[in-house]
Formats: structure tokens, sequence, C-alpha cells
């Protein structure tokens, strides 16, 4: 009886567990869960080692540890529960013979077919409890598919955004936006100033709501926001020079975006720097 409550325990424990690792890293707009955050920097890690090739495929193999991990927390975590009912609390079609499974091996499947919501039908439980715990896995189940899908596709637009950025800094990089700045009218370079301001302000929002996406790294050197942040740097320099109130006003709103931007970085991603600059290129280093 004790190893029964011992394993029962143990069990809710980590479905809980997982569980709040889910809520924390797709409900909670400023946190992350410790087993995400463990595996996210633990591959960005190990791939960093192995060079630039490798690193470029640590955001995807770290959202896909992410969500297996999930689902082994909730399968094994299910099965723990499951195990001290096994096999007397289930029901088993005929030609089935339970004395050839292992009971740990048996309450595993068990849980798998009712996390994935498969039913195969051959095992049924029999037990109320059981009964009414297995068909609370299976929803839980489907909500973890939903949410581990939906997570994914979130993450899709937030790389969109901030390659956009890139993008466009990098062509007023290509143009010599910031060399022609003094020469413009002063509300068309005002309104450049303010976009990228926002653009870099997108960026720095999207870091703090989907921290993970700062491990995927661009394929281009136009679309790498590593690449492009000394353009804006150097944007918000010359504009807070000018002799247009204007533009030094826009510039400031420019300089400001980029100072918080770098405070992000430094306080969630392990980034060292003492200054702004250090930063940047630490952030650039990352993604380059």
């Amino acid at each position: 009886m004790t190893w029964a409550i011992g394993s029962t325990l143990l069990g809710a424990a980590i479905i809980v567990y997982g569980l709040s690792d889910v809520f924390l890293t797709l409900v909670h707009p400023h946190a992350r869960g410790r087993m995400t955050r463990g595996i996210v920097a633990g591959v960005w890690r190990l791939t960093s080692r192995l060079g630039g090739r490798a690193r470029a495929a640590a955001g995807p193999l770290a959202t896909l540890g992410v969500v297996l991990s999930w689902t082994a927390a909730q399968a094994v975590g299910w099965a723990l529960v499951y195990l001290p009912h096994v096999p007397e609390g289930f029901s088993y079609a005929e030609g089935i013979d339970p004395g050839r499974y292992h009971d740990a091996s048996e309450a595993l499947y068990m849980s798998l077919v009712s996390l994935s919501t498969v039913g195969f039908g051959e095992v049924v439980a029999i037990e109320p409890t059981i009964r009414l715990l297995a068909a609370v896995e299976a929803v839980t189940g489907f909500a973890l598919l939903t949410a581990s899908a939906t997570w994914l596709l979130q993450l899709f637009p937030t790389l969109a955004r901030r390659r956009t950025a890139a993008l466009s800094l990098s062509l007023l990089g290509q143009a010599g936006y910031a060399e022609q700045l003094e020469g413009m009218d002063a509300a068309s370079a005002s309104a450049v100033l303010h976009e990228a301001a926002r653009q870099i302000a997108s960026v720095r929002v999207d870091l703090g709501q989907s921290p993970e996406s700062y491990y995927f790294r661009e394929g281009e050197k136009p679309t790498s926001l590593g690449h492009a942040l000394p353009i804006a740097v150097a944007l918000a320099e010359r504009a807070q020079s000018s002799t247009m109130a204007a533009v030094r006003g826009a510039g400031g709103v420019l300089n400001n975006a980029l100072d918080d931007l770098g405070t992000c970085l430094r306080d969630n991603f392990d980034i060292r720097g003492d200054s702004r600059a250090e930063l940047i290129a630490a952030f650039a280093r990352d993604h380059a």
C-alpha cells in the first residue's frame, strides 16, 4: 500500500510540474517554465560548441525538445498513477494475456493511449476512479497537442517581425540613409526614424513574450537583426546631432528603443556587457 501511495503521489507531482511548465511558457506573458528554460538553454550551449551550422538548428531542436518533454512528463506521470492498479483495474480483450507484459510497461502503454486519445480498445479501465482519470488524461492530451501547435505557430509571426525589422534597417543602410539625414525633409526623416523605433520596440516585446524566438537564427545577412542593429545605432546617433528639432526628437526615441532592447537582452538572455554597444555586439555574435 505504501508503494502504491508513493507511486500515485509521484505521478501527480510530475503531472502538475509538467502542466505548470506549459502554463508558464505559453500563458504567462513574462515567464518561462524551468524545464523549458533548461532545455532551450542547454540546446543553445550544446550547438554553440558544435559550430555555426549546428547553432542554426538550435531553435527548431529546442522547441521540438520542449514539446517532447511536456509529452513525456504527462505520459510518465499518468503511468505512475495507473501503475498500482495494473492489471486488476483494467479489462483486457480476448486473446490478450496481461501476464505477458510487465506492469510498468503496461501502465505506460495505457497512459500513452489515453494521452494521444487513440483508444484502441483492447485494454479498458474498469475501476471507477481509473476510468475517470483516463478521461481526464485524454482531455489533457488534447489540450497539450493544441497548446503545442499554437505555440509553434506563434513563433513564425514573431520571427517574421524580427526579420522584417532587420531587412528594413538593412535597406536604410544600403541607401546610406544616415549620411543623407541632415539634407532631408524633417517630417520625412522623423517618420522613418519613428518607424525604425517602432520596429525595434516590437522586437523587444516579442523577445519578452516569446523568449524562445531568440534562439532562432536567420539564414541571410539582410534579415539578421544582429547585422542590422548597428545601422539603427548610426541612425540614432546622426539624428541626435541634427540641427532639426523634429529629427533630434525622433532620434532620441530610436535611441531609447535601442537602450531598452539592450536591457532586455542583458536581463533575459545572459548576455554580458557594460554598455549598449557591447550588448548589441554580443547579440550579433550569437546571430551572425
